[in-house]
């Protein structure tokens, strides 16, 4: 059976607007769904930055479980650790629910089609290798 993402236009917390199927229609994306106290989630999310940030096919976007209280400090650790890639609040879970993302971290792999390849929750040692082969197939 098939999953097709869950469209969603959202602000990221520079203000811009996100709009998934604007991001489709030029790249996989990668939806990383994390939060500041979470223990792996900075680790993961340089991981992810390290490999495929700056791709021509690969577009990341970390959806931050934290409230808009938390503001602040996502905007802080994002400058600490150079992530340049759309990060959106997701004030009252809206997003998260949608992809049943039911711990964190969790990484949703969409491919242009639409088509969800691959879900990781959790955090995971494979996850690159993960990724790469859900963006593969």
């Amino acid at each position: 059976m098939m999953l097709l993402m869950m469209a969603f236009v959202a602000k990221d917390i520079h203000g811009n607007t996100v709009v998934l199927d604007s991001v489709l229609q030029k790249k996989a994306v990668i939806l990383d769904f994390w939060a500041t106290w979470c223990k792996h989630c900075d680790e993961e999310l340089d991981k992810l930055k390290k490999h495929f940030f700056g791709r021509e096919d690969v577009q990341i976007i970390a959806i931050s479980q934290d409230t808009r209280r938390g503001l602040s400090k996502v905007k802080r650790m994002a400058r600490a650790h150079g992530w340049n890639f759309p990060i959106i609040l997701d004030e009252g879970k809206k997003i998260s629910f949608r992809y049943g993302v039911i711990a964190l971290p969790t990484v949703v792999v969409i491919g242009r089609d639409g088509e969800v390849r691959k879900k990781i929750v959790g955090f995971n040692p494979r996850l690159l290798e993960l990724i790469e082969e859900a963006l593969d197939k």
